[in-house]
């Protein structure tokens, strides 16, 4: 194999990662293919013994991330934290909206400024392929008080069997999120917040039914009910794939199949559960096509203004909800056989272009460390360390039910419902995801929309997607 200078392998990189983005929608000095002892990319990935964090030395590392006003003001508290304990280490943090992250970090990289670390998405990946990220497993090699054991089982981004661009910085999962108040004036039971009570499909429509009103006052079994004059919903799904994927793992299906050789979206468990997502909307009337979803505001505020009932999108909505006025609450998601779900989240990576290694992994380790963020643990974020679902006192300081971004029967509904029925999350396990999961999303808006079936759908991507299934990472 042909051997990248660093510099012609950033922008090899750049390139890479950019086509990526189009298709689904992170210092750049000249040794970034190399470590700090000149290591190519095929060696060991721990950082050389550098200056002690604590030295006299002064560092300035540069770290970009991107987050909500609330997540902004809490990593920069834990950075003036860190910088209170390592007073020789400066972090220049550049906050990045999400949207435009990537090309910014892109654009960082092209310019040999690239950061030290950095939040990331599925495209670190290739970075890591390429060389140009710490390997997380080399890392914990040096660090003995860092155990890969002591992490959620699924909870890894890895680009080889023995490569790892880390485990998640913090967890967040599926989740069924309702305006309380509905479900009172239409006489309502509030949905079940624990696992073996959760409703199947009928009755999850039959709710969904119940909640959904047309301008006159009428649900959708009524005679003369006006589907195109809808006031309210019963329920809007995020229709993307952290959403309809525990639905589909419920019902026996997943991404590939379980060999990993095969689409496994195309195949008749996972179709079916598509198909009945895509009925909420075109056969019962109870959830807004893509269409008439985009005039209907972010969760939190669609669920105040009373345009749905019932949300099922990410728990990262819950931090707005809190914040939203409005009495809401959480409830175990629908099932079609049995409970699944996943957790999913993204991690901190180091740059092996970074001259200061040694400071950016014990900075990644205390703002990977929920106690160090703890308020973002309250409301936003999930921890990603086993104890945090098991200890009592742990749970306590960021599950419980008197937090503003923790309802009552969150740590049912959220919580141990994930913990417990977790499967690996098809953005971190299947290889190729990016650029399998660009098609899907195209064959799937027509899926929503009724101009095709599921089934038909899926059998389409499949010949598409064929050369790109190439396995999983975690199972």
């Amino acid at each position: 194999m042909k051997k990248h200078t660093g510099r012609a392998k950033l922008m090899l990189v750049f390139l890479m990662i950019t086509v990526l983005f189009v298709t689904a929608c992170g210092s750049g000095n000249t040794n970034a293919g190399t470590n700090n002892t000149g290591n190519t990319a095929g060696e060991s990935d721990a950082p050389n013994e550098g200056a002690d964090v604590n030295s006299g030395e002064k560092v300035k590392l540069k770290f970009t991330f991107w987050g909500s006003p609330q997540e902004k003001k809490a990593v920069e508290d834990a950075i003036k934290a860190f910088e209170a304990k390592n007073q020789n280490v400066t972090i220049e943090s550049i906050h990045i909206p999400g949207t435009d992250f990537l090309q910014k970090l892109n654009a960082m990289i092209a310019g040999n400024e690239a950061p030290d670390l950095s939040y990331s998405a599925a495209w670190k990946l290739k970075m890591g392929e390429e060389g140009l990220i710490y390997n997380f497993f080399d890392l914990i090699k040096e660090d003995p008080s860092i155990k890969k054991e002591d992490y959620l089982q699924y909870a890894w981004w890895n680009w080889d069997t023995d490569k790892s661009a880390g485990p998640y910085q913090a967890s967040v999962v599926p989740s069924l999120m309702y305006n309380a108040d509905l479900f009172k004036e239409a006489d309502v039971e509030l949905p079940p917040t624990k696992a073996e009570e959760a409703w199947n499909w009928d009755e999850f429509v039959e709710t969904a039914k119940k909640l959904t009103l047309d301008r006159s006052g009428k649900h959708p079994d009524d005679p003369g009910f006006d589907p195109k004059n809808i006031k309210q919903y019963g329920v809007k799904f995020s229709l993307s794939w952290s959403s309809y994927m525990p639905l589909v793992m419920s019902n026996g299906g997943d991404y590939l199949t379980e060999d990993g050789k095969e689409f496994g979206l195309a195949k008749p468990e996972s179709t079916e559960a598509l198909q009945r997502i895509a009925d909420l909307i075109n056969v019962h009337h109870v959830s807004p096509s893509p269409v008439q979803a985009s005039s209907i505001p972010a969760p939190a505020t669609a669920l105040q203004s009373r345009k749905v009932a019932m949300v099922i999108d990410g728990s990262w909505n819950h931090l707005d909800l809190s914040k939203a006025n409005i009495n809401w609450g959480v409830g175990v998601l629908p099932v079609l056989k049995d409970y699944k779900s996943f957790f999913l989240g993204g991690s901190l990576i180091i740059f092996k272009s970074s001259k200061h290694p040694k400071e950016a992994w014990e900075f990644s380790k205390f703002l990977t460390d929920p106690q160090n963020v703890l308020e973002l643990h309250q409301g936003l974020w999930m921890p990603q360390l086993k104890e945090w679902y098991e200890d009592p006192k742990l749970i306590d300081s960021w599950a419980n039910e008197e937090l503003p971004g923790r309802p009552a029967g969150f740590q049912d509904a959220v919580m141990r419902s994930t913990y417990e029925h977790a499967e690996p999350s098809p953005e971190n396990n299947v290889k190729n995801f990016v650029e399998i999961d660009a098609a899907v999303t195209a064959g799937l808006d027509q899926v929503w929309l009724g101009t095709k079936t599921a089934e038909a759908a899926m059998k389409e991507v499949e010949a598409k997607v064929k050369a790109l299934v190439q396995g999983t990472y975690l199972k």
